[in-house]
């Protein structure tokens, strides 16, 4: 039997004004409803309702930007919430509405920057973390943008829970050039990031692509900064095949940004000359012959943030697999088992097409028939090494 959906409009302080009880197709194939999330960064939620629903006449136009959030309910359970962001059509028909995870509402603050020492020094044109764990860094951003939005603005009621402090990948070391940097992450002058005009889930983001690591905002509005967000399960096969849970499948190989011999580039703060590592994919060299690319960051400060980047920049980009998707049918796992972040085994035998592989689940769309019908879409990445 196909899950009930219950879709609640709320006003700017989360209150509910109504649910939604008339909708318009999404498109021809009479979807009505699509809603998304992602891993360390927002997802989407899109309907339609007729232009001359009751609803507009008894409470006005309620699907404002920025002004009024949404909530979908699956079987009673709160699946999704954010806040609406776009009407992208508004007919004589229909009103559009695109919502948005509330991670997005970090997308409209800036990084906070540090303070003048003397007039004219520039400092108050970058925020640079130079001491302090990555863990304290991570939360004194969050902290500070709750501090700075306006009574109303969803990040007010963010709590911080599970704050990792990550340990310093392998290979880093101390200015010096040759003495190991290990340990737990402390910023100094051995490792120092500097962001100039940038939004906080750049900042973020940029964060944790070093040690690899993951973030959220649960729908309790709790920020939590981890190792890994999800749950290792291996044992969960979604298959292509007679009598298998995957109806379609894209597996794209795409060569467009590959690169097996990388030169990652930065700009030391001190001197203004660039800073340059080479990394390269002996594996994929061997198979696929040289590819040389460059990757240029602007936060990056030190040769050892540039490791990081570099290190992970080569393992997305040494070789032409990319994400791929899958279509589950109705003997799929249910919802629930799998989430965010999970690993789990991928098996297409099709043709030429062969993978058999654990993957990790890094973002969930799921459309929902005018039937009521569910199309559950996951997109996989490879994990992370060491998961």
């Amino acid at each position: 039997m196909a899950p009930n959906y219950k879709i609640e409009i709320l006003d700017r302080n989360r209150e509910k004004i109504t649910q939604v009880k008339n909708f318009a197709p999404l498109n021809t194939a009479n979807m009505w409803l699509e809603y998304k999330d992602a891993l360390s960064n927002w997802g989407t939620c899109k309907f339609r309702v007729p232009k001359d629903d009751p609803m507009f006449t008894q409470f006005g136009d309620i699907l404002q930007p920025f002004f009024n959030h949404v909530r979908v309910y699956r079987a009673g359970v709160l699946v999704w919430s954010g806040i609406i962001v776009r009407n992208p059509r508004r007919t004589k028909n229909y009103i559009e509405v695109e919502a948005r995870t509330y991670l997005y509402m970090l997308t409209t603050v800036l990084v906070k920057h540090d303070a003048s020492v003397a007039a004219g020094d520039g400092k108050d044109n970058y925020r640079t973390f130079n001491t302090g764990t990555m863990a304290t860094a991570i939360q004194n951003v969050i902290t500070e943008s709750k501090a700075f939005v306006e009574t109303g603005n969803i990040l007010k009621d963010v709590t911080i829970g599970a704050m990792e402090n990550p340990d310093f990948p392998a290979g880093y070391t101390q200015a010096d050039g040759t003495t190991p940097l290990t340990g737990t992450w402390t910023f100094s002058s051995n490792m120092t990031l500097q962001f100039d005009y940038r939004d906080v889930l750049f900042a973020l983001q940029a964060l944790a692509s070093y040690p690899a690591y993951d973030f959220e905002l649960t729908k309790d509005l709790v920020f939590n900064f981890k190792k890994f967000i999800g749950n290792k399960q291996p044992n969960l096969v979604f298959e292509y095949g007679n009598n298998g849970s995957v109806d379609d499948y894209d597996c794209p190989l795409d060569g467009d940004r590959m690169a097996n011999d990388l030169t990652a580039v930065a700009a030391d703060p001190l001197t203004g000359q660039l800073i340059h590592v080479e990394k390269q994919d002996p594996v994929s060299i061997a198979k696929y012959g040289r590819i040389q690319g460059v990757a240029a960051y602007v936060d990056v400060k030190t040769k050892n943030a540039l490791t990081s980047r570099a290190v992970e920049e080569l393992r997305l980009t040494s070789t032409p697999d990319s994400e791929i998707h899958v279509t589950l049918n109705e003997r799929a796992y249910p919802m629930g088992v799998y989430g965010l972040g999970d690993t789990v085994t991928l098996r297409i035998k099709d043709g030429i097409i062969d993978v058999n592989q654990v993957r990790r689940i890094v973002g969930i769309n799921v459309k929902v028939h005018t039937t009521g019908r569910e199309s559950i879409r996951l997109i996989t990445n490879k994990p992370k090494e060491g998961l």
